[in-house]
């Protein structure tokens, strides 16, 4: 019976080992679970905190493509855009090139007329000094031809009641003065002429070397300055008409003296020496 109850006992001790081996084999299936458990929870943690990074990421891979898409398509609308301007920028720069050279063209005319235009107002400078120097000479010259006709005029006719007296003592001395002053006017006439020769002469050099512009400037200088000297010569010329005039009034005069031996001398002389040339 003891031997039972030891058995027993030894049957009851085991039991609690057994039970106690359970229950810590439970203790280590219950941690062990817990530290799967824990895991598990680490693991779903880890593969959510994983899914909301790729949905995260394949957010930011479509943000990525979205701006791609942008960026290629803003690239293409640039690289158009860029080949239109170039094309644009290529026809500028061929009528720039185009506009250039005409520019040069027309700047070089206009550097040729300029010059031209320079040359003219220089060869006009110097026509118009040369001018003034000539028409000084001629005027100074015409002024003494002036002067010295005056001094050929004849100083013995006076006017009296509309008639023409003249005042001298005999009709020889006043045709010596008449002869006098026709010499005299003679070689005016020939210095008169001589001076427009030269007027004349001058102004075909004139014509010869010089361009039309010039030509017409030089023309009107040169038809006052001819006129001029053309004024005098008539001038002197009719001087020389009335000293004609008054020649065949006094020789018609001495020749009515003659013939009309009744008459004084002096008297009639005062009186009718144009009148009796007048009234035959």
């Amino acid at each position: 019976m003891k031997q039972a109850t030891f058995i027993e006992k030894e049957k009851f001790t085991q039991m609690q080992w057994d039970m106690e081996e359970l229950r810590r084999k439970c203790l280590e299936v219950e941690l062990r679970l817990k530290a799967e458990q824990e895991e598990n929870a680490l693991l779903v943690s880890e593969k959510m905190s994983v899914i909301q990074e790729r949905e995260m990421l394949l957010h930011a891979l479509d943000d990525a493509r979205e701006q791609l898409s942008n960026l290629h398509k803003h690239h293409e609308e640039f690289e158009a855009k860029s080949k239109a301007d170039v094309k644009l920028l290529v026809k500028e720069v061929k009528s720039l090139r185009s506009s250039q050279s005409e520019l040069k063209h027309e700047f070089s005319r206009l550097l040729k007329e300029k010059i031209e235009v320079e040359r003219m107002l220089q060869k006009e400078g110097q026509r118009l000094e040369r001018a003034d120097a000539a028409n000084a000479k001629l005027l100074h010259e015409c002024e003494i031809l002036r002067d010295r006709l005056q001094e050929c005029s004849v100083n013995f006719l006076s006017e009296e009641e509309d008639k023409l007296i003249v005042d001298t003592t005999s009709p020889s001395d006043a045709l010596d003065l008449l002869t006098t002053s026709d010499n005299r006017i003679g070689l005016l006439l020939a210095e008169a002429q001589l001076l427009g020769q030269d007027v004349e002469n001058a102004t075909r050099a004139s014509d010869g070397t010089e361009d039309v512009d010039g030509v017409k400037g030089r023309r009107t200088d040169d038809e006052l300055r001819k006129m001029l000297t053309d004024t005098f010569i008539d001038n002197a010329t009719l001087r020389k008409q009335v000293n004609s005039v008054l020649r065949c009034a006094l020789n018609t005069y001495a020749k009515s003296e003659i013939d009309e031996e009744e008459e004084d001398e002096q008297v009639p002389l005062r009186k009718t020496v144009l009148s009796k040339f007048l009234e035959r």
